[in-house]
């Protein structure tokens, strides 16, 4: 937790029984010293279902939502796992968590409606624009990014919120936590949605959630979803397509360059590459146990994938720094070839998974 942060504290108690205008989940409490996430979408879910006696890792929650899947359009700016609402239905489908998502509408959606999902009795999530999270500096002055945080509790007297903020991530790349208030009005004018359980989350046995992780990287290797723009590709084809772009690079004027090279280190940074490799060997060291030995080269795949990815990531952020465009076929081939071996350690991950669940 950063310098400032504040613990969550019980607001307006003696007068919750009385009137509404004030709401705090104290379950919350006990989450203010929990240790920062790895990213804000599964750190927000495993401590909200923390909170409600089902513990989940984030790289479970990562192959449940079938997050490896990544999607490509066409706009190299644009890299990564499905839009929020539609992990959360994969997760759902996969026989995880049931949460309901709804998008906050302006002129229409208000904090009434915060209070509503609060009052109903489990967890609740803001996909958020970053710049609305005046609470930190990093956010109010870098490039508007979606952010998934908790809300925990409402002061509407005080028009404050009082939010946990796993994944907070500091200009040096550091990951903190954050519990403690948002100023409310703030923070509504950058609510994307809001999502809520439904129902009280039941805890899934190892082999079902091989079963879940085995069918999510068939749908990766396969393509067997097809993603509702014709023009969209998921999974494996979805990396092949986008590091097949990025001989576009080579064209674009000098600004337009850099700006390309920072925007696809970010997204192979942040939800698809480097996250994927790292939560694959997470879900095997967790579940090595039903895996079997086979799991530890799994794990060894992935720690040198995870390293080779991040090692080309700053070679394109710097490629973008220095403007040399002439290093993008290579850049290609060396992206091509990791996307090949990530390909081969998510089948052998799949055939570990499928015997598992059986």
């Amino acid at each position: 937790m950063h310098k400032g942060a504040e613990q969550t504290r019980t607001m307006l108690q003696s007068d919750m029984g009385i009137r509404h205008e004030s709401v705090v989940d104290h379950g919350a409490e006990e989450i203010a010293n929990a240790l920062p996430g790895k990213h804000c979408v599964y750190s927000s879910l495993r401590t909200s279902l923390q909170r409600y006696g089902v513990n989940m890792a984030e790289a479970e929650l990562f192959m449940l939502c079938g997050s490896m899947c990544a999607e490509y359009g066409g706009n190299l700016k644009r890299f990564g796992p499905e839009k929020y609402p539609e992990q959360l239905q994969e997760m759902a489908a996969s026989g995880g968590p049931v949460i309901r998502v709804e998008p906050w509408v302006e002129g229409i959606s208000n904090e009434t409606d915060l209070l509503r999902v609060l009052t109903s009795g489990y967890g609740t999530m803001l996909h958020t624009s970053s710049t609305a999270l005046t609470y930190h500096d990093v956010y109010v002055k870098n490039y508007p990014r979606g952010h998934v945080i908790e809300l925990c509790g409402l002061d509407l007297q005080e028009r404050t919120a009082q939010v946990n903020d796993s994944f907070l991530l500091d200009s040096s790349g550091h990951a903190m936590t954050y519990v403690g208030s948002a100023r409310l009005d703030d923070l509504m004018q950058g609510i994307i949605e809001y999502a809520w359980l439904v129902e009280q989350p039941v805890p899934l046995s190892p082999r079902e959630l091989h079963a879940a992780c085995a069918y999510h990287i068939r749908q990766y290797v396969t393509g067997e979803k097809v993603a509702t723009d014709q023009h969209v590709k998921r999974g494996d084809a979805g990396y092949r397509a986008f590091a097949g772009d990025f001989h576009l690079l080579e064209d674009m004027e000098d600004q337009e360059f850099r700006t390309h090279c920072h925007e696809i280190y970010y997204n192979l940074r942040l939800g698809s590459a480097l996250h994927l490799t790292d939560y694959t060997a997470d879900y095997c060291r967790l579940h090595q146990a039903t895996l079997g030995p086979q799991a530890q080269h799994v794990i060894e795949l992935a720690q040198a994938l995870y390293a080779d990815w991040h090692k080309l990531n700053l070679h394109i952020y710097k490629t973008g720094l220095q403007l040399r465009k002439h290093r993008m076929p290579e850049i290609t081939e060396r992206a091509l070839h990791l996307i090949e071996r990530q390909r081969e350690m998510l089948e052998e991950l799949m055939i570990l998974a499928e015997q598992a669940s059986e």
